[in-house]
């Protein structure tokens, strides 16, 4: 008996139908480089260091100890969102109360009176509140309304992942278990949200001491300690880029005289590489290689471009 002949989609399915066929695609074109839409940090250097910005339909965490800037660049990131080419507007939730308004204020354009307009705030003080506001924020994403003064959200920052996990879990096999069953219903919410709606989503974290090398998971020294992200080697895996914030403080020992860095841990389309930045009134901003050297003055260009080449070597064989 002749097996049945496969069933051909009508005209009427053939545009649904065509939208859930996987197809063949030149590799070069799933390069983030190559067609995705960026979200600059507001300075060039920063933007150097990422290539362009932070990837849309990615999730991208920052991590760093207290202090190094995480809460900083996402204010940045939430008031740059509705003047770059992304055109949109963000949606902020936060797990460390309070909110800080003050200085979201202070950092706001006062050309734009209205760009606060494009920030929406919400609190979520559990894991199971966090997915309750991605549920939420979904059906926002998909119906976005028909308000002409907000523009649709396309940035979604989280500050922070790991405050959520503090109390609530202890270090029993159940409880780690549930532990991670909830990174990754978080992440796969997070990615869904990412890609569906070609949105930029930002997740910041905080770090642990550590005792003994991890197995797998980013070490870097701050503040004299090596220290690597929370949640272990389960969130690591979660995330598609990782953006490492260390500081190092000045023999005074003021937090105003830190040396803070941004490292680009790992990430699908870029090198390990960092760079030098600052946290000033107006925000974040990078430091030249020049400047981050040391504070002498030079006659001319070429004084200062010998001195800086005897830093490289100097760097290279340290």
């Amino acid at each position: 008996m002749r097996p049945p002949a496969p069933k051909v989609p009508s005209a009427a399915s053939s545009s649904s139908y065509s939208q859930r066929e996987p197809r063949p695609e030149n590799p070069l074109l799933l390069l983030p480089s190559s067609r995705v839409t960026k979200l600059s940090l507001g300075c060039p250097l920063l933007d150097r260091l990422l290539s362009g910005g932070l990837p849309a339909a990615s999730v991208t965490e920052i991590a760093g100890e207290s202090a190094t800037g995480k809460t900083q660049l996402c204010l940045q990131l939430a008031l740059l969102a509705p003047q770059s080419p992304l055109s949109a507007s963000s949606l902020f939730l936060h797990s460390d109360l309070p909110f800080p308004l003050h200085r979201l204020r202070r950092l706001a354009p006062k050309s734009r009176p209205d760009i606060l307009d494009h920030v929406l705030v919400a609190a979520a003080h559990s894991p199971t509140d966090l997915l309750s506001l991605l549920a939420r924020a979904q059906r926002l994403l998909a119906n976005p309304g028909r308000s002409p003064h907000r523009l649709p959200i396309r940035l979604i920052l989280l500050d922070s992942i790991a405050s959520l996990f503090r109390a609530d879990f202890d270090a029993s096999p159940a409880d780690l278990r549930r532990r991670s069953a909830l990174f990754f219903q978080i992440s796969a919410k997070l990615k869904e949200l990412a890609y569906r709606h070609q949105c930029v989503v930002v997740v910041t974290n905080q770090v642990v001491d550590v005792v003994e090398e991890g197995a797998g998971n980013t070490v870097a020294w701050s503040s004299g300690r090596r220290v690597s992200p929370a949640l272990g080697i389960a969130w690591a895996n979660c995330v598609n880029m990782r953006l490492f914030l260390t500081r190092e403080v000045g023999g005074d020992g003021a937090s105003g005289s830190a040396r803070r860095r941004m490292k680009v841990a790992f990430a699908p389309h870029l090198p390990e590489r960092s760079c030098e930045f600052m946290i000033r009134r107006d925000g974040v901003f990078g430091v030249e290689p020049a400047e981050s050297y040391c504070p002498k003055k030079f006659q001319n260009a070429q004084a200062l471009g010998s001195h800086q080449n005897a830093h490289k070597v100097q760097c290279n064989l340290g």
